[in-house]
């Protein structure tokens, strides 16, 4: 919202009331009377409106309050008009949320104009209008008072005499229809409008201020606040009840307040009844459809607006502009259905539509001609369908092939063949004239095939062909008939692929359709295969002949010029040693890590390593691990072997090594009661379990196993009733798992040993028994 405006000394009682707005409302300062509503900011306006929903009064309740603080019934509808715009435009905030108890009711029986809520969109013309909640026929209380305004009971005059004399008084209408101005006493004001309430006050006042009647001082004559008006809606209305609207209102405003009509009720007999007399009809199409209004009356109090039930509805869909249910009236037939909905589509089939319709033997179809759209009487229910034009071209011969300009052409009467290749600008150069050949659809769909000479028809030896609907007409070419020849080239150039072959095409005219030698290209033993053209009956063991030439790279030599052959491969082969081996990389405590070139087929993991510096002074080189696609080479390569030139040592590209840290410690993990870090002090494996607590209750000790700093893994091994445990190493890990289902079936020796002492004894009592 906007920055509060300054508060004139008018609203000075009203901004002291928000000032303390913590304060009950009964500390409210107590004269209202001066405060201008259209004077006070939003800021204000939300201000009064928090207080209000803090102290839990209903809506109609902080109303009263307000008038019984000395502000008039115009200024109260005014702050009504302003609270209900403000809360269409901040949804889902504190300030939307309607006051105390009756707030559900407020919109009828009170002052309340509330925008209705968004309802669901309908299946009938015009009843959308009335569900949006961003729109308001609200009556503009800003213009000039209208010189045909009928005064009334709490309007509120503004009184001006300037010239001559000058000064200003305001009257209130009060309930004997009169007001009381200065020095001219009461004047009856009642049912007049405000031109003739101005010639009345002027001749009072003429005998106070003479300078009225020479014209040297002028009378001015407006409202300063407006009355609100009670008006009922009635019949098949969304919210039928009693609204509560200022006098300037019209029956437009309280068309939308009661939310239009229900699905039952009519937009186009909508009736206005004052003094129990049918004072005017309202047909809402005519504003719905061309934005006019004039049959918008003001409202008087105590009117009545009454919904009558619809007498017609009729559907309109498919191939129209605007589909859906439209109200007729009597006098209304199928063309002006036909309007209401926009129109044809682009597409739509214009000569007939087909309504159909529900009598009480059932329903009915009918076929209404163009020629009857402004004479039929459409029935209630009525469903009219358009249908869409068949995209097929009624009228229409084809021709393609070899014409300056192939395509879809009118068939108009008496059309030719040759008129036809005409009307396409003529046969190309390429057009084998001596035979073409036209598809036709005949009677019952049956496809025929026609042949003609273009030669013959177009020297008169042939009677030229007539033409029917949907001829399809192909003119032949040359090349249709002439096989379709490539060359190939692959290897080393930047577009390797098949290319079409030309006679006349050599060897260098390849090479540049190609896009040319890459770098690594051997130009030097460029191959060319030919298939031999072999006509013998009998199987043949060579098919091609091969040719190895030398070319230069400009393509200037004698072998460049080379007359090629259909379906000749060209092949460029790679230089043998000019390419990259590819890369190794280190990493871990090496002096210089990264991704290194191989700078021979034969090299191996000492000379890489050498190559970046060597190990720093913690890197523990005889644990040294290589990888391979991710995979780890069980090798020392520190060992004799690694060193020689054996192709079980080479390193190859993409090849990582790793060179760890020394380690002093020896981890142990897994199901121990204390894994942690040891000292190394012995390379006997229980040395360390033993350290660690030992193994828990859910550790495997015969599935345990170390894994060494090169990243070898020995586990533990058992023979019969024997476990050997493997050595342990400075910077090794031991694992201890977790059980295994067999593990926890499985008895120990102890437990064997237990059961089988047992059922001994178990035994000799028996036999000690029996005898």
């Amino acid at each position: 919202m906007g920055k509060i405006a300054t508060i004139s000394w008018k609203s000075f009682f009203l901004v002291l009331f928000i000032g303390f707005a913590h304060l009950a409302i009964a500390q409210m300062p107590s004269n209202l009377k001066n405060v201008k509503v259209n004077q006070l900011s939003d800021q204000q306006i939300v201000q009064i409106w928090q207080q209000f929903q803090k102290s839990g009064v209903s809506e109609m309740e902080a109303m009263e309050i307000l008038k019984q603080k000395g502000m008039s019934d115009a200024e109260v509808t005014n702050l009504r008009l302003r609270v209900s715009q403000m809360q269409t435009t901040n949804k889902g905030t504190s300030f939307s949320k309607p006051l105390g108890r009756d707030s559900i009711s407020s919109s009828r029986d009170s002052i309340a104009i509330n925008t209705p809520l968004l309802k669901k969109a309908t299946r009938y013309f015009g009843f959308d209008f009335f569900n949006n909640p961003l729109l308001s026929f609200e009556p503009n209380l800003q213009l000039a008072t209208p010189k045909n305004y009928v005064l009334g009971k709490s309007d509120e005059l503004s009184i001006i005499l300037t010239g001559l004399n000058e000064t200003t008084s305001n009257g209130k209408v009060s309930t004997e229809g009169s007001i009381q101005i200065p020095y001219a006493g009461i004047v009856q004001v009642n049912g007049l409008t405000i031109e003739e309430a101005t010639a009345r006050i002027k001749s009072k006042l003429q005998k106070v201020y003479p300078g009225l009647s020479s014209g040297r001082t002028q009378l001015t004559v407006s409202l300063s606040n407006i009355r609100s008006i009670k008006v009922t809606v009635i019949g098949e209305a969304a919210q039928p009840g009693t609204f509560q609207v200022s006098s300037l209102a019209s029956i437009y405003n309280a068309l939308y307040l009661s939310g239009g009509p229900n699905e039952n009720g009519s937009l186009r007999q909508i009736e206005l009844i004052r003094n129990n007399k049918l004072v005017q009809t309202i047909d809402f199409y005519q504003f719905l459809l061309r934005g006019i209004m004039n049959n918008n009356v003001r409202l008087e109090d105590q009117d009545v607006i009454r919904f009558p039930v619809y007498t017609k509805r009729a559907f309109i869909g498919g191939e129209v502009k605007r589909p859906s249910y439209y109200e007729l009236k009597t006098d209304e037939n199928l063309a002006s259905l036909l309007n209401f909905a926009g129109g044809f589509t682009d597409t739509a089939y214009q000569e007939m539509m087909k309504i159909y319709q529900v009598t009480s033997k059932g329903r009915m179809i009918r076929d209404i001609k163009k020629e009857v759209f402004n004479s039929y009487t459409l029935f209630n229910a009525d469903s009219v369908v358009v249908d869409v034009v068949v995209p097929e071209i009624r009228n229409a011969v084809t021709i393609t092939g070899a014409v300056f300009h192939p395509g879809q052409f009118e068939l108009n009467e008496g059309l030719t063949l040759g008129q036809l290749v005409r009307k396409a600008d003529g046969l190309r150069e390429e057009a084998l004239t001596g035979r073409g050949y036209i598809k036709r659809k005949k009677t019952g769909r049956e496809r025929m095939m026609l042949s003609f000479d273009m030669d013959q028809i177009m020297t008169g030896k042939q009677a030229d062909i007539p033409l029917i609907r949907e001829d399809s007409v192909i003119v032949l070419s040359a090349d249709d008939l002439r096989n379709k020849l490539k060359l190939t080239i692959g290897g080393e150039v930047r577009m390797s692929g098949d290319f079409e072959y030309r006679k006349g095409i050599r060897l260098a005219d390849l090479i540049i359709m190609a896009g040319g030698f890459t770098n690594q290209a051997a130009t030097h033993r460029v191959e060319i295969s030919r298939l031999d053209k072999n006509t013998a009956d009998t199987l043949a063991n060579n098919l091609m002949s091969l040719m190895t030439v030398e070319i230069d790279s400009s393509l200037q030599n004698a072998n460049s010029q080379l007359l090629l052959e259909p379906l000749d491969y060209v092949h460029i082969p790679r230089l043998v040693n000019y390419r990259n081996l590819g890369y190794v990389n280190i990493r871990g405590e090496i002096l210089f890590p990264g991704d290194y070139v191989l700078s021979r087929r034969d090299e191996t993991a000492p000379e890489l390593i050498k190559r970046a510096g060597g190990g720093t002074p913690i890197a523990a080189l005889q644990n040294a691990q290589l990888y391979r696609n991710g995979v780890r080479v069980e090798m020392n390569l520190l060992s004799d072997q690694a060193s020689k030139s054996n192709i079980e040592w080479l390193l190859l590209p993409g090849d990582s090594i790793f060179i760890p840290r020394q380690g002093t410690f020896v981890e142990v993990k897994g199901f121990v009661n204390t894994p942690q870090l040891l000292r190394f002090n012995s390379t006997r494996f229980k040395y360390y379990i033993s350290a660690s607590g030992g193994v828990n209750d859910k550790g495997s000790l015969r599935r345990s196993y170390i894994q060494y700093p090169n990243g070898i893994n020995r586990p533990v091994r058992k023979f019969f009733f024997f476990r050997n445990y493997p050595p342990v190493k400075e910077g090794s890990r031991i694992i201890v798992p977790e059980k295994s289902d067999n593990d926890r079936s499985k008895l120990s020796i102890a437990e064997v040993a237990t059961i089988t002492t047992s059922l001994t004894a178990i035994l000799g009592l028996i036999i000690a028994l029996r005898n």
